[in-house]
């Protein structure tokens, strides 16, 4: 899987960018040669993301359809074109699915899953008319049922099928569509989880080999799956979780 390609000349939008596994993807994509729009809902002095000018800064509410369009404007406004999508934006609640309240429930599916959607709709005529790509952070909880968290696994399974419903209906219009799947990123998401001693020890157990995932290696998936040595890879999730899914 090379990451040497060069995303010279080309514009890249990162939700969920303000901060952890987004801003890393961003931070190498910038050292990759692309012009990154950095998008979060989180307000700017809650960020960890580096970048500067020529790199921009942009507020999304992904939930927001009108709000998508509005970032899309704006990058374009900015920067003259957009090649590239990923759709990072997401959180998680957890809570026994029998005592979820809707509003846990729904928040989820409307970031993670109604979010992407939004987003890759938005950037759609850019993306048709740049020939572009999209990925889709899903994760291993789409794939494999875990305890407590219903509406991010289901939410992550619907990112990762949806690559496949977009990649299939926007093959025609030279858009490729894919998604990566990570196991337990250490990030602000999995804070808490990672000082649970208990429950790091029966996670570590699901994954043959023996480490979690770190941000670059989620970060090199993503910009395998946007750059052109991917170019016959479309409707495909890779899953970076050191063989957790092999079962």
């Amino acid at each position: 899987m090379s990451t040497n390609a060069d995303f010279s000349g080309k514009v890249a939008i990162i939700t969920g960018a303000g901060r952890g596994i987004g801003s890393t993807i961003a931070q190498e994509l910038a050292k990759a040669g692309a012009i990154v729009a950095s998008a979060d809902l989180l307000p700017e002095d809650q960020w960890t993301n580096p970048l500067t000018v020529p790199h921009t800064r942009h507020f999304v509410d992904v939930r927001s359809k009108q709000s998508c369009l509005d970032l899309v404007e704006s990058v374009v406004k900015a920067h003259g074109r957009v090649d590239h999508l990923v759709n990072n934006a997401g959180i998680v609640r957890r809570a026994k699915a029998s005592e979820m309240s809707e509003k846990d429930f729904t928040d989820v599916i409307d970031i993670n899953l109604n979010g992407t959607f939004f987003m890759s709709q938005a950037l759609y005529p850019q993306l048709k008319a740049n020939r572009g790509t999209i990925v889709n952070i899903g994760s291993t909880s789409g794939h494999s049922a875990v305890h407590n968290t219903v509406s991010y696994s289901v939410s992550k399974a619907g990112v990762m099928f949806m690559a496949k419903s977009l990649a299939f209906e926007w093959a025609a219009d030279g858009i490729r569509v894919n998604a990566v799947g990570p196991t337990i990123v250490p990030s602000d998401m999995t804070a808490k989880l990672l000082v649970d001693d208990a429950f790091m020890k029966d996670k570590m157990s699901t994954i043959p080999l023996g480490r979690m995932a770190d941000q670059l290696d989620v970060a090199q998936a993503v910009l395998f799956l946007l750059g052109p040595t991917s170019g016959m890879v479309t409707g495909q999730t890779i899953f970076i979780d050191g063989g957790v899914t092999i079962h």
